[in-house]
C-alpha cells in the first residue's frame, strides 16, 4: 500500500513541475471568462468516484487520496495570451466516504492551495441507491453535490451545484459505472484577470464514466465530459 502511494505522489510530482509558475490569463472578455469558468470550475467538481452501490452503515468507510486532472484546453490563448497553464492541471484532494444505511451514502473531499498552487476544494456529496442489481439489470442511484472552489493564489473562487443519476454493474472486483448530471457553476475572478466583468455563471450537462476496482487497495478512475475539454480523476484508497 505504501509503495502505491509513493508511485502516486511521484506521478503527481512529475505532472506538476510547471504548476508553481502558473499564471491565469489577463484581460478576459465576457465570453472568455465563461470559458475559464467552464474549464476550471467544471473540471474540479466533486466527483462520485464510486459505483452506484451504497456502503453499509458499519463500518462503511473509505478514505482515499484523489487527484483531479483538468485539460487546460485553449486557456493559454485567452486574454492577452500571458497565461502559463500546463497541458494537464492536477489538484490533489482527500476524499472520505461513509455509508449511512437505507441506501444512503455521503462523501466529503477537501484540499488546500498549500499542496499545489492550483485549485483548493471543499466538496460534499450525497447519494441514494434506489434500485439494487439483484432486482434489475444494474444498480441505480441519484446523487447531489456541492463544491466550494478557491484557487490560483485566491484569484479564482466559485461554487458548484449538481444533481444527477447513475447506474453500475458489479463484476465482483470490477465495478464500472456511468452517470448523467446537470451542473451549475458560478465564479469570481480578480480584476486583473477580467477587468470588465469579474463574475459569471454557467449551466451544463455532465456525463461521467468510471470504474471502481476493489483490491487490497480501492482504485477508481473517472472521466468527465461537460461543455469544454474532458477532465478526469483517479484515486487510491482503503475501505474499512
Amino acid at each position: 500500500m505504501i509503495n502505491l502511494f509513493k508511485l502516486l505522489f511521484f506521478i503527481i510530482a512529475l505532472i506538476s513541475q510547471p504548476i508553481f509558475a502558473i499564471k491565469l490569463p489577463v484581460g478576459l472578455t465576457k465570453t472568455e471568462l465563461k470559458t475559464l469558468i467552464e474549464t476550471l470550475a467544471f473540471g474540479n467538481v466533486t466527483r462520485v468516484m464510486r459505483s452506484a452501490e451504497a456502503y453499509p452503515i458499519f463500518p462503511g468507510v473509505k478514505i482515499s487520496f484523489e487527484t483531479t486532472l483538468v485539460h487546460s484546453g485553449n486557456l493559454n490563448d485567452l486574454g492577452n495570451g500571458s497565461a502559463s497553464f500546463p497541458i494537464v492541471i492536477p489538484s490533489p484532494r482527500l476524499n472520505i466516504t461513509k455509508g449511512l444505511g437505507m441506501g444512503l451514502e455521503t462523501a466529503i473531499n477537501l484540499s488546500s492551495q498549500e499542496v499545489l498552487q492550483t485549485m483548493a476544494t471543499l466538496g460534499f456529496l450525497g447519494k441514494w441507491t434506489y434500485l439494487e442489481e439483484r432486482d434489475s439489470f444494474a444498480t441505480s442511484a441519484v446523487f447531489i453535490n456541492y463544491t466550494r472552489l478557491n484557487g490560483f493564489n485566491d484569484s479564482f473562487s466559485g461554487d458548484e451545484f449538481e444533481i444527477g443519476v447513475m447506474a453500475s454493474k458489479d463484476f465482483v472486483r470490477l465495478k464500472p459505472y456511468i452517470g448523467l448530471g446537470l451542473l451549475f457553476a458560478t465564479a469570481t475572478v480578480s480584476k486583473t484577470v477580467s477587468p470588465l466583468e469579474q463574475s459569471g455563471s454557467s449551466l451544463a450537462p455532465h456525463l461521467l464514466i468510471g470504474t471502481e476496482i476493489e483490491l487490497p487497495m480501492n482504485i477508481a478512475f473517472q472521466i468527465d465530459f461537460t461543455q469544454q475539454v474532458p477532465s478526469g480523476s483517479f484515486s487510491l484508497g482503503y475501505r474499512f
